[in-house]
């Protein structure tokens, strides 16, 4: 931990010299990413000084009613005065500097994670592995600026710890959540609303792909392993978007015996994959084989095969690396 109290008080210190802050986070952007990137805004201009929020892909429309998700620049690229005419980049819960989909090496990167795995490529790193979400870690560097808690920044936080602890029912939901959600709460942030934009907010469209995405279920290995799919053609008959499954990754785990869930999206160029595991599991060590990351519970990858295969590429993995300690 006197590590990690170290690079606090040296992002600190950078954000006290500096006047220009960039942020963003990983591609296809969830609560965590989103969440913990609108509190480091505020947290930035709080003090006096200039912070943007760019991200590649928009974020599932659930959070359309976070304050402040206006200030979400969606773009291709970077400023084009990118790195020089900036103190800083921060990178929200990026494991890997390609996760963001920005080339933003060389450049000066200050890289804030709470993801086992995190390549450590900043010039300043805040990894906190026992976070239950990057958001969560905010808390900290509102604390060492000496900046006092303000409802929207509680409420942008309490959306990051919620999402990445399935509210409140990973195995991540540790003392600290607890903790931290009672300071939120009293900042300001309300639970209740919160849950009514994430969990109560789904468009009819997003409600006809969960179903079309559960008529693909599948157990495997006598029922401790499931798989669900979203081929493209589903957008297409439901006029749903790709944001609109996040969520359903999850729920496979819920089958009763299941102890790995996979959840493959088909993109235009291979298929992208969500991995869900019960205590016991590591769906880590499966994705990292495939260049993701993530955590033991909660993991992602690319595989640059056709829906079809991935399937059969990620079973493999499942079978191969989830039920031993390493890849």
């Amino acid at each position: 931990m006197s590590d990690v109290r170290s690079a606090v008080e040296a992002v600190a210190e950078r954000i006290r010299a500096g006047s220009r802050f960039l942020v963003t986070s990983h591609r296809n952007p969830d609560g965590d990413a989103l969440g913990s990137s609108l509190a480091l805004l505020r947290l930035i201009q709080a003090l006096g000084k200039e912070a943007r929020i760019l991200v590649r892909d928009p974020g599932p429309p659930q959070l359309a009613k976070v304050p402040g998700i206006e200030r979400v620049e969606i773009v291709d690229t970077l400023p084009a005065d990118y790195p020089d005419g900036w103190d800083a980049l921060f990178t929200m819960e990026c494991p890997e500097a390609g996760r963001c989909g920005y080339p933003i090496l060389p450049g000066p990167v200050i890289n804030i994670d709470h993801h086992q795995g995190n390549e450590l490529y900043g010039e300043l790193n805040l990894l906190d592995v026992d976070a239950p979400s990057a958001g969560e870690m905010l808390l900290d560097l509102f604390d060492a600026l000496e900046v006092e808690l303000d409802p929207d920044s509680a409420t942008a936080i309490y959306v990051s710890l919620a999402s990445d602890t399935g509210f409140f029912r990973y195995t991540n939901t540790t003392l600290r959540a607890f903790e931290s959600a009672t300071r939120l709460v009293r900042a300001g942030a309300n639970p209740g609303e919160i849950s009514l934009w994430i969990n109560e907010s789904v468009s009819p469209a997003a409600m006809k792909l969960q179903a079309l995405c559960m008529s693909t279920l599948e157990v495997h290995d006598e029922g401790s392993i499931a798989t669900m799919e979203l081929p493209l053609r589903f957008l297409e008959e439901t006029g749903a978007t790709a944001e609109d499954s996040d969520g359903l990754s999850s729920l496979a785990r819920t089958l009763e015996g299941v102890q790995v869930a996979a959840f493959l999206r088909e993109v235009e160029d291979g298929t992208r994959v969500s991995l869900r595991a019960k205590p016991g599991a590591n769906v880590f060590a499966v994705a990292s084989t495939f260049g993701g990351g993530g955590h033991k519970a909660a993991s992602g990858c690319f595989v640059p095969e056709p829906l079809d295969t991935a399937r059969t590429s990620i079973l493999d993995a499942i079978r191969k690396y989830a039920f031993n300690a390493t890849p």
